[in-house]
């Protein structure tokens, strides 16, 4: 019985010994996999800021601003949208402002 236990724990250890070193060195290698994949990938989201049209016009007191984001693809030109002014209490012409 010492013998075959002995027989076991040395397969385990050797295997469990193999597994780790393997987990390491497939690890580092996808570590730096992912930060050059990172670093070539262009940012297709933006970010961008609509402020209200009419409220200039109408020479209210304050600037009604949102920020959103638009897809670089979809819409290349400025974006216009309703949105709700809380300053005039109504819904205005909201555009992309320039960056």
């Amino acid at each position: 019985m010492n013998a075959l236990s002995q027989t076991i724990l040395s397969s385990r250890v050797s295997t469990s010994a193999f597994s780790s070193t393997t987990k390491t060195s497939t690890s580092s290698s996808r570590g730096s996999l992912q930060v050059m994949a990172a670093s070539k990938k262009k940012d297709v989201r933006l970010q961008v800021t609509l402020e209200c049209t009419e409220q200039r016009e109408a020479g209210v007191q304050g600037i009604s601003r949102y920020i959103t984001q638009k897809n670089r693809r979809n819409n290349s030109q400025r974006i216009e949208l309703m949105k709700y002014n809380p300053y005039m209490k109504k819904h205005t012409l909201h555009r992309e402002l320039k960056k």
